[in-house]
């Protein structure tokens, strides 16, 4: 499986850009969620720097790319300049060519939204190095990408998170796919699928809506047979459904906590769906929490499934 770190820029107390009331922080990580959730349904596993509003750390960021050994470093920005407002999309790479090749493709996708083309970059310093330091000290090829002008109507108008966030997967993808489209878990998750609930699914190993579907209508089966919940098993994940999830924590065994796995196995957690809330559950739980700034209490409670499956 391939890995891939999203950062957001700025954060916290560094607002970034600002216009018209609209900050480059909130900008910079509504892309960085659009973009992390599209990665992680594509079978990508996924590293944030920030995924809610706080300070962020560069030297942090940096040794949490370089540890976790990532492919690739994709940092998000929006820009922003004095007097007449510019316009259109840069891509900036390492001036030792490291990263060059994503840098084009995703400057090339981001275009194709209209976006005045601003070109590749490179911003060296006094001593011929790198200027910027995400780009400079991560091991993995790094780019950082100022997606629009922000204090720009036009660009503005032209702004759709869930777009951009299609595009750059895509450019990713094209350097960096996933290792194999099939995924052995997958296929049992569909198979216990078709076991449990008559999902009808084809065994493929590919997650896609079908499989996403027939786990909602899983867990809207079992909230009525549990909860009599009075559910409608659509595989809509509306807001009866939200209303009637309860609460999960460790030590719990069966069909909820299966499926609470599967969401996680889905989204790129390190869990083996085995119907058992054990320690390893806890932790990718506690991940997910903290990566989504919820209450990390390590309990699947409403609020975090609420999240979780909205995210599969």
């Amino acid at each position: 499986m391939s890995k891939i770190a999203v950062y957001a820029g700025h954060g916290g107390t560094d607002f970034g850009a600002i216009s018209n009331g609209l900050y480059e922080k909130d900008i910079n990580l509504e892309l960085l969620l659009a973009l992390t959730s599209e990665l992680r349904r594509r079978g990508y596993e996924v590293i944030n720097n920030r995924t809610t509003d706080v300070n962020r750390n560069l030297g942090a960021d940096i040794r949490r790319a370089n540890s976790q050994d990532v492919d690739a470093v994709v940092e998000l920005h929006v820009n922003s300049n004095m007097g007449i407002p510019g316009s259109g999309t840069e891509t900036y790479y390492s001036v030792t060519g490291k990263g060059k090749e994503l840098a084009e493709a995703i400057q090339t996708n981001l275009v194709a939204l209209g976006f005045r083309d601003r070109g590749i970059k490179v911003l060296p310093n006094i001593f011929g190095g790198d200027y910027l330091g995400i780009i400079r000290e991560t091991e993995a090829p790094a780019v950082l990408v100022e997606t629009f002008f922000l204090n720009n109507p036009q660009d503005l108008s032209l702004y759709d998170p869930q777009k951009i966030a299609l595009e750059i997967a895509d450019a990713i993808g094209e350097l960096y796919p996933v290792t194999s489209l099939k995924d052995d878990q997958i296929a049992k998750i569909q198979t216990t699928l078709n076991t449990l609930y008559e999902a009808g699914l084809v065994v493929d190993g590919i997650y896609g809506p079908r499989t996403k579907r027939a786990l909602i209508k899983g867990l809207q089966r079992e909230l009525n047979t549990q909860f009599n919940a009075g559910l409608l098993v659509d595989g809509i994940f509306g807001p009866k459904t939200k209303n009637a999830l309860v609460n999960v924590r460790r030590g719990a065994r069966g069909n909820i906590t299966y499926l609470i796995q599967s969401a996680l196995y889905i989204l790129g957690y390190d869990v083996i769906p085995d119907k058992i809330f054990g320690v390893k559950t806890e932790r990718a739980v506690r991940s997910f929490q903290q990566e989504n700034g919820l209450n990390v209490s390590g309990e699947a409670t409403r609020e975090m499934q609420n999240k979780l499956f909205s995210s599969i």
